[in-house]
């Protein structure tokens, strides 16, 4: 009973827009909506208990902390995703097993560890670049030698216009840090890598000597690593975009004024956070002009926003029946939501425990 219910919320809490984050106004209302995306690896998402070797390379045993922080801190609706193998359980094993306390173990032994310590997963990896390169240029620079000096009405001198300059060059330092990392997971009853992707990405800084100074290595390297994270965290696990939706304010198709009020009405609601009233507004509305495809529209997010994508896509299939043409913005809906529903079985299988 409790797994059925457990399920129940899965669809209706997670598919979609969770809740409007924030509304802005302006030519038309658009709307920001928290949407869960379904893990890019859908194998590696499935495998719940994990547990993380040391990685090769360059302070790759730091770097396995950090994606061992990165599984640990996953969470959805306040519910830890993994489940992470004992830190202690398995050193304690790899020391057994006479293992390197750093550096990149076959899948086999990979397996075998992960069967003694009773995870479905073993994730390893090395971390192939960890550095900076510093180049140095100038830049030119110019100053003020000499000022005409003026007077006003009074008789009374008055710096002027520069007659003058003087021309030099300043050094500066452009900084670029890369981290690049190679994560796999090998599944611990069949020995298969679930997961194996090359991961990369850089951070820059300038500075002259006469203005900031460049940011230090340590810093740019951090955020090089964080980019490197984020980019794992989203293949493993699902993750929440933030999207933008236009609303549609055209009152083509509304004969009625009494419409015509509630559609506007509907979208000044909207504005001030209030979709709830935004929405009951503009079903009142499509009662009296039924063949506007803004209202369709409109209700269309409604539906959207609340996670239901069967009544989205048919109400955005109206609207664009109601237009006659072609609308970026509906065109968009109805690839969004089509997508949204291929996605929902795959979500629902990633959120559900194992």
């Amino acid at each position: 009973m409790n797994k059925r219910k457990n399920l129940a919320a899965v669809s209706f809490h997670f598919i979609m827009a969770l809740f409007i984050i924030s509304i802005f106004s302006g030519c038309a209302s658009k709307i920001k909506v928290n949407m869960l995306q379904p893990a890019q690896y859908h194998e590696a998402s499935l495998t719940k208990t994990v547990a993380v070797l040391p990685f090769s390379g360059p302070e790759g045993k730091e770097f396995a902390a950090e994606i061992e922080g990165v599984l640990a801190g996953i969470g959805i609706d306040d519910k830890r995703f993994f489940t992470l193998v004992d830190r202690t359980a398995l050193d304690k094993t790899i020391s057994e097993m006479q293992l390197s306390a750093s550096g990149l173990v076959d899948q086999k032994t990979a397996a075998k560890l992960g069967k003694l310590v009773g995870a479905q997963g073993i994730y390893t990896g090395i971390v192939l670049h960890n550095n900076y390169d510093d180049s140095r240029y100038q830049e030119k620079r110019s100053t003020c030698t000499r000022y005409e000096t003026k007077h006003d009405k009074d008789g009374k001198p008055y710096q002027g216009p520069c007659l003058y300059w003087r021309y030099y060059n300043v050094n500066c330092t452009k900084r670029v840090a890369s981290f690049a990392a190679s994560p796999k997971l090998v599944e611990v009853a069949t020995g298969k890598i679930l997961y194996s992707r090359n991961l990369a990405a850089t951070a820059e800084s300038t500075g002259c000597e006469d203005t900031k100074p460049v940011q230090g290595e340590s810093v740019l390297i951090e955020k090089a690593k964080e980019t490197v994270k984020k980019d794992f965290r989203r293949d493993i696990a699902p993750y929440y975009v933030t999207m933008e939706i236009k609303l549609m304010d055209s009152t083509d198709g509304i004969d009625s004024p009494e419409a015509k009020d509630k559609l506007k009405n509907g979208l000044a609601y909207a504005d001030k956070g209030r979709m709830d009233s935004a929405c009951e507004l503009w079903g009142e509305a499509r009662n009296l002009a039924g063949n506007s495809p803004a209202l369709f529209y409109n209700l269309g997010v409604c539906a959207e926003s609340r996670g239901d994508l069967d009544a989205a896509l048919s109400l955005y299939k109206q609207a664009d029946k109601k237009l006659g043409k072609p609308d970026d913005d509906i065109s968009l809906a109805l690839n969004r939501t089509a997508n949204a529903i291929k996605n929902k079985g795959r979500l629902k299988e990633q959120l559900s425990s194992k």
